[in-house]
């Protein structure tokens, strides 16, 4: 944990573009006045491996619509280790570096069971600090390095080679505005009393970003998808049972656009327990179908991220976020991310 919070201590000061964003984007959190007490939500955590993060992945999202006159604003930053070196076939793909994902999102419900909402990102690739902290802690308990300790140390390299296709290279530092996406959400179902609800939600994203640089695909990709949750009461406190899924269709967009799959599934499951009135720990599976045609795993299998985190209420509206999430399939995401999110209603 201590080297969650020095990762995003550092983030802060060295490494985070669009300070702007990041500042407006606090002092709307801290500002905005109280109205609501804290409940667990589902990690807001996606797959950030470069070929993937420009597109349209959605978060799980709560199942409760805000109620009718109140919003949320959200900051969110990721940071992602990405580590593959490999050749299969007629393709050759090398992603090493990191990558860091600045998110300001803001919802607001004008009418009864229907929310609408904006986000912007930012993002940053560089070579990056982890790689050392990450060997070690894969020598600690035994986990495979996949070749990272006989690579390159701090090095960026995004690269991919096939005997057919556009290939792409990314060996320097490069930032911008992400992708703008659009989102609502609808409420579907809701019993207060059984802990059940069910909500229908929607995402529009423009391709605002830049291809060449992974801060966009180029694509404009349309999302729909389910959220669901069931709350129980135990005499060991709340426990919090949530998932959903859909499907993202896109225009093919402009990264690696002859191999590019139009339509890709979305899944997620996760349990969270509210051990106490404002702390909470969660554990969250998500995954994705394939983005591209592709003989390697990072681009052409099924992607699944495990995430570990939890929430800690910071007032009756303000809320910290915090997470990892390692690629539970080998190489289909990023090596490793850490999340940090502070959310606020009003």
């Amino acid at each position: 944990m201590a080297a969650l919070f020095l990762c995003f201590r550092l983030s802060f000061r060295r490494w985070v573009p669009f300070s702007g964003l990041v500042l407006g984007g606090l002092l709307l959190l801290v500002f905005v006045p109280s109205l609501q007490a804290f409940e667990l939500q589902p990690l807001a955590v996606r797959n950030l491996a470069p070929p993937v993060i420009g597109f349209g992945l959605p978060t799980l999202g709560t199942a409760h619509i805000l109620p009718a006159g109140q919003g949320r604003a959200e900051l969110a930053l990721d940071l992602a280790s990405n580590f593959v070196d490999d050749r299969r076939q007629s393709e050759a793909l090398l992603l090493d570096g990191e990558t860091w994902r600045t998110n300001l999102s803001l919802d607001y419900t004008p009418f009864s069971g229907l929310e609408l909402g904006i986000s912007l990102p930012s993002i940053h690739h560089q070579a990056g600090f982890l790689d050392g902290f990450i060997e070690g802690w894969h020598e600690t308990f035994g986990l495979p390095q996949g070749g990272r300790d006989q690579a390159p140390r701090e090095r960026l390299a995004y690269n991919y080679h096939a005997d057919t296709g556009r290939p792409f290279k990314l060996d320097s530092s490069a930032d911008g505005w992400g992708d703008l996406s659009l989102h609502a959400g609808y409420q579907l179902w809701q019993k207060s009393s059984s802990g059940r609800a069910l909500a229908l939600r929607a995402r529009l994203k423009f391709p605002t970003g830049n291809a060449a640089k992974f801060t966009g695909s180029g694509s404009t990709d349309f999302v729909l998808w389910l959220s669901g949750e069931q709350r129980i009461t135990t005499a060991f406190g709340p426990w919090f049972v949530y998932g959903g899924g859909g499907a993202l269709w896109g225009t093919k967009g402009d990264l690696l656009r002859e191999q590019r799959r139009q339509l890709v599934g979305l899944a997620s499951l996760g349990l969270g327990w509210q051990a106490f009135k404002t702390l909470g720990f969660q554990v969250q599976f998500d995954g994705h179908s394939a983005f591209y045609h592709s003989a390697q795993p990072a681009l052409g299998q099924f992607a699944g991220l495990l995430s570990m985190g939890g929430s800690l209420a910071l007032g009756e509206t303000l809320r910290l976020e915090l997470a990892v999430s390692e690629d539970l399939l080998v190489d289909s995401a990023s090596d490793v991310s850490f999340h940090l999110a502070l959310s606020r209603l009003f």
